[in-house]
């Protein structure tokens, strides 16, 4: 097993390289100049030349990226070029209610996605396969705007029975945190659980037929008992799989939703960074989420390998 984890520990550091150069090179290839963008009209070619300068973007490109590279090592993710603020607390604030809404979105694709799996795929062919499974293909095609768009509709305009949107953090007021929360972790859940639903239901469903469920109907357990026992122990094992990629599209994947219902989060920081053209705040995040992303894909790795010693062969 630690031969396991080191075997991917190597992978990643190269990874992570690769993705710093690509990141850097493709951010910097942007048209447009963020501090001509920040001053207007109004700023002569003098005062652009000189934030420049403070900026360090007269700097050839080399330098700028072991620049940016050395502050990641040691956890600086650099200054911004519009505010000229620190991005590690910028970040480290908006990281509370990103991980909030991440938590309470996978709640709800796991309480939608895996029942909903499971019962189709047990009764593969039957009357809830027939309604579960083309409901998981029209899940699929619905996108996340269009979701969150009519529950604000329904739910938030004419019921009244939420927020329309904003934040309030849960240490402040727990009751109206979690008001707020509903509606775009509930968005989160109708898109994304169908994904995990599919995954449970050709799991389970390839599950009856294996020898170990056949011998046990054959030793005659009752049917609640090998449901229990067998095949619902064995479907949980590729919710892990899903979860730990659903965990890391969740915390990158959240812009819609932080747009649509004004949530603070870090997506919505980097749709902000993107739009003012602060390059170095939006390279600094997209690498923290692939940080992110890489680091709970190799955990769920980790998790798989350890609950099927196959996966280590």
């Amino acid at each position: 097993m630690l031969r396991y984890i080191v075997n991917r520990l190597l992978i990643v550091v190269p990874l992570l390289l690769a993705l710093t150069v690509l990141l850097f090179l493709y951010v910097h290839a942007v048209p447009g100049d963020p501090i001509a963008g920040m001053l207007g009209p109004n700023g002569t070619p003098e005062l652009v030349a000189q934030i420049r300068a403070d900026r360090g973007l007269d700097r050839p490109l080399l330098e700028q990226y072991w620049s940016w590279l050395s502050g990641l090592v040691t956890g600086d993710l650099g200054v911004s070029l519009i505010s000229g603020q620190d991005i590690t607390p910028i970040v480290i604030a908006r990281i509370p209610a990103t991980l909030q809404l991440t938590f309470a979105g996978l709640f709800f694709v796991i309480l939608i996605g895996f029942p909903a799996g499971y019962l189709a795929g047990k009764h593969k062919g039957g009357w809830l396969d027939r309604i579960l499974s083309p409901a998981a293909l029209i899940g699929l095609s619905m996108p996340a705007f269009w979701v969150g768009t009519l529950l604000i509709l329904v739910l938030g305009v004419q019921l009244r029975w939420f927020p329309t949107g904003g934040y309030v953090a849960f240490e402040d007021n727990a009751w109206q945190s979690l008001r707020l929360t509903l509606m775009p972790a509930l968005v989160l859940g109708i898109t994304l659980s169908p994904f995990l639903a599919r995954m449970v239901r050709a799991s389970t469903a390839e599950l009856a037929h294996e020898p170990f469920i056949v011998q046990a109907r054959t030793r005659g357990l009752l049917p609640g008992t090998i449901s229990r026992r067998y095949l619902l122990r064995n479907a949980i094992l590729p919710v892990v799989i899903v979860i730990g990629m659903q965990l890391g599209t969740l915390i990158g994947g959240q812009v819609i939703v932080e747009q649509l219902f004004n949530w603070p989060g870090v997506a919505r920081l980097l749709i902000e960074g993107a739009v003012r053209r602060d390059y170095l705040l939006v390279q600094s995040l997209i690498f923290v989420i692939a940080v992110i992303y890489i680091v709970i894909n190799l955990l769920t790795e980790v998790v798989h390998a350890s609950l099927d010693p196959r996966v280590r062969l």
